[in-house]
């Protein structure tokens, strides 16, 4: 999905990401997008090249920080290291309408866009996420709340 959205080269992580990346690229990259946080940052940062920048913008891996850290240690020279946050009216600044625009005219790839999946479907809702074919986030919606989107009573 990744590629077919513009992506050059995709990684997958299998836990050992800044050996694989610095074998492609022996320089390192200009730019790191950190979506894990904490758990994988001290990774990412190695990868980046002098004058690179990572941007650490999610903490989906369930820590919110380094025991222990020593700045110094863990951030290589020249390399700069920015975070964002978001806040609420950030979100609601996101432009949803224009994205789901461009994917129902077939300029974003979405090959796995297919929700939601109404609650009658939750064992195939369970068995995408199982897959991993959503490349996204499931959502399961109970009827009433279809209907409503509908415009149904």
């Amino acid at each position: 999905m990744l590629r077919d959205n513009g992506a050059d080269v995709v990684f997958i992580d299998s836990g050992a990401i800044a050996t694989v990346v610095r074998q492609a690229f022996p320089n390192g990259v200009d730019k790191v997008l950190q979506l894990i946080g904490a758990t994988t940052l001290k990774d990412s940062l190695v990868f980046a090249k002098q004058g690179g920048l990572v941007r650490m913008t999610g903490i989906v891996g369930d820590n919110w920080s380094f025991d222990n850290f020593a700045p110094m240690d863990v951030i290589p020279t020249a390399i700069g290291l920015t975070i964002y946050a978001g806040e609420s009216m950030d979100f609601m600044r996101t432009p949803f309408d224009e994205l789901i625009g461009q994917i129902e005219a077939g300029s974003v790839a979405c090959p796995s866009c297919q929700g939601p999946f109404p609650s009658i479907r939750s064992v195939e809702a369970h068995r995408w996420m199982e897959r991993k074919l959503a490349g996204g986030k499931i959502v399961v919606v109970t009827d009433s709340a279809l209907a409503t989107s509908s415009g149904s009573s």
